[in-house]
């Protein structure tokens, strides 16, 4: 049954619609803030066009903040916030020659039929990137963000090679914009994703959240090794005038990389001829794509059939089905996480999918394999849709051999060998070796990394080396190293020494949530590790807490108090600990000047804020001793509002809470 054909009786329909808005909602955060798709394209559309039926069936129900009036956003915290001088919007997706033929009616109900023509071009399964000049030199490079404003990411962006810094003088001098898409090659991300496989023991799921992890890396040096792609796609003038495909041909002569793979149609007929012929090509290209963009080519005609509050109306996605394919479940390997998670990798018959041989898939966790049923030597169908890392979707029964085995974790690590364990309402059997190799590593990694030491220069090239030459056995070991030690290693200069300490030494006044994170405690993210810094204020209470006055802690519940008591009465964390403190590291909260003026209050964040990222403003408003909450209630202290803010505006309004702008609360706590 299709989204148009579905009826719900209006309380239900109310229902749905909260349903629907929920689960894309969060599909959309995982998708553009922390780089996995939750589902496949194609349930999202789904999805998406289920809630805008139900929407236009009931206008009573109508909020601004719906997914289907909203470009997803993939602002991060840390980045300087850019407002686009033209929006950036989202482009409406289909997957129905019929929708095709009725968004070719659409533009002819405006501009005469013999008048339209079309441009094609493949939809590349990218990020979104804007690249500013001025003076005919590149200025900005901007994430799409919200589509209102995006992250700045210039650093990086300069980092490809194939992004030109200097436009030629047949360019305008002032103010100048392209629009294009960053990307990396079937090849590039498979080899980065053995190493990734190597280094961190994480398996990437597709070069499209890789490149837009890649792109918010703080340090471009780091970025710079990552084999990132551009393909140029429009040029946006105040003005515009002539014709898309004259752009296009404008930004190859500039020496822009612009996709040659194009096309022109005079109908739709047309259109849909080169749709189902790159179809047949698509395995055969370097870059993966996932449908074929339809432009109106005219920039008057564009002009003149406008946009929604979400997407432009002259342009419209035809998205290809999933490539899927049958094949036998060979064997199954078992990795080591950070963490001490064992997960569970298929081994394959090897088959051609998507242009590639197919060896091995994702399997997750074991709960995964039971849902499927999975057994040893099953056929399964492995589908890849956008990804490359591909998936086994579901077990063919019929032809399930006679004899088969059933998949059964493992007792003991892969790794080092230990028993492994597992807690009875988790998914994951886990090593709890502290001193597992495959988690050593991992665990060094991710207490350098931006959001928990931010330790700039220690990476992955170099932790692997200092682990060679065992000069470090855990993170302790870091603030060991000497000048000595480093300028030993291969290709490690003076200068680069000197960094790699002074970011080290650097890093000894983070504090105490900061380290807490770093130290990768199980169930403790970047919130919980604040919380706890600042319930306790010093590492000693905190340590010294039991289970019930650690539970009594702000979002601190019953299974996390237990994985923070008996972490610190493991003896190798005890050591660690020691070790750290005799480095000089920082084990106290550092409250802001003034201290928690906000103490004792709830606050709820919506809308887009000038400058702030919603985490940024979460934890600007948690160091002050707020709680911040997702949804307004009686409770609410105050609302802090953005632009565009909706329905929990409304609400806050109608329950007389108070609202505040981000301008009123960098004041409130002495930040202008």
């Amino acid at each position: 049954m299709s989204p148009k054909d579905t009826f719900y009786p209006i309380m239900n329909a109310k229902q749905r619609i909260g349903e629907l808005r929920e689960l894309l909602k969060n599909a959309n955060d995982a998708y553009y803030r922390e780089g996995h798709s939750p589902m496949s394209d194609v349930e999202f559309d789904t999805l998406l066009a289920e809630l805008k039926q139900l929407e236009e069936a009931h206008p009573e129900f109508h909020d601004p903040d719906s997914p289907t009036r909203r470009v997803g956003s993939d602002l991060a915290s840390g980045f300087r916030k850019v407002k686009h001088r033209y929006p950036m919007l989202s482009i409406q997706n289909t997957y129905s020659e019929e929708e095709v033929r009725d968004f070719h009616r659409q533009v002819t109900e405006k501009i005469p039929e013999d008048e339209v023509e079309y441009v094609c071009e493949p939809k590349i399964d990218g990020v979104a990137m804007c690249l500013v000049y001025e003076n005919q030199k590149l200025k900005l490079g901007v994430t799409r963000g919200d589509g209102v404003q995006g992250d700045e990411v210039t650093q990086n962006i300069k980092t490809i090679k194939t992004i030109p810094q200097q436009l030629p003088k047949d360019f305008p001098e002032d103010r100048f914009e392209v629009r294009g898409e960053v990307y990396m090659t079937r090849e590039k991300f498979l080899q980065y994703n053995e190493y990734s496989m190597r280094v961190f023991g994480k398996e990437l799921q597709n070069p499209r959240n890789t490149a837009s992890g890649s792109l918010k890396l703080k340090d471009p040096a780091e970025a710079a090794q990552r084999p990132l792609d551009f393909f140029a796609y429009s040029i946006l003038r105040d003005e515009p005038e002539g014709k898309h495909w004259d752009n296009l041909e404008k930004l190859d002569g500039a020496k822009f990389p612009v996709n040659t793979l194009r096309a022109k149609a005079k109908n739709v007929d047309e259109v849909m001829a080169i749709c189902a012929k790159w179809d047949k090509l698509r395995d055969t290209l370097p870059y993966l794509i996932d449908g074929v963009v339809i432009k109106v080519n005219s920039l008057k005609h564009q002009s003149i059939l406008g946009r929604t509050a979400k997407s432009p109306k002259w342009v419209i996605a035809y998205k290809y089905k999933t490539e899927a394919a049958e094949t036998i479940l060979e064997s199954v390997d078992f990795q080591v996480g950070r963490t001490g998670v064992v997960t569970p990798v298929a081994n394959l018959k090897p088959v051609h999918l998507g242009g590639t041989l197919v060896k091995r898939a994702t399997l997750h966790n074991f709960d995964e394999i039971e849902r499927l049923g999975l057994r040893i030597p099953d056929v399964v169908m492995v589908e890849k849709g956008g990804e490359i890392i591909p998936k086994i979707t579901s077990v063919v029964l019929e032809k399930r051999p006679k004899h088969t085995q059933a998949i059964v974790p493992p007792k003991v690590c892969p790794i080092c060998n230990e028993e492994l364990s597992k807690v009875e309402e988790e998914v994951a059997w886990r090593c709890d070796n502290l001193q597992c190799p495959a988690q050593v590593q991992r665990a060094i990694l991710h207490f350098a990394s931006r959001g928990a030491m931010n330790i700039e220069n220690v990476g992955p090239a170099l932790v692997d080396a200092l682990l060679e030459a065992k000069l470090i056995r855990d993170v302790s070991g870091l603030y060991d190293l000497t000048r000595e030690d480093l300028e030993a290693l291969e290709r490690m200069a003076e200068k680069s020494a000197a960094n790699v300490l002074a970011s080290i030494e650097d890093s000894k006044g983070r504090g105490l949530d900061r380290l807490l994170f770093g130290l990768g405690i199980r169930f403790v993210g970047k919130t919980t590790a604040g919380a706890l810094a600042r319930h306790f204020k010093i590492l000693d209470q905190l340590r010294a807490a039991t289970v019930e006055e650690l539970g009594a802690a702000p979002d601190v519940g019953e299974r996390i108090a237990q994985s923070l008591r008996d972490y610190f009465d493991h003896p190798a964390t005890q050591k660690l600990l020691a070790h750290l403190e005799k480095a000089g590291l920082k084990t106290d909260y550092d409250a802001p000047e003034g201290g928690q003026p906000l103490a004792g209050q709830t606050w709820v964040i919506t809308g887009t804020l000038p400058t702030w990222s919603r985490d940024e403003a979460r934890e600007i408003l948690e160091k002050a001793g707020a709680k911040v909450s997702d949804s307004v209630s009686k409770k609410t202290t105050s609302l802090l509002q953005g632009e565009s803010a909706g329905s929990k505006l409304d609400k806050a309004l109608k329950l007389g809470v108070k609202t505040a702008s981000e301008e009123e609360v960098k004041t409130l706590l002495g930040l202008t």
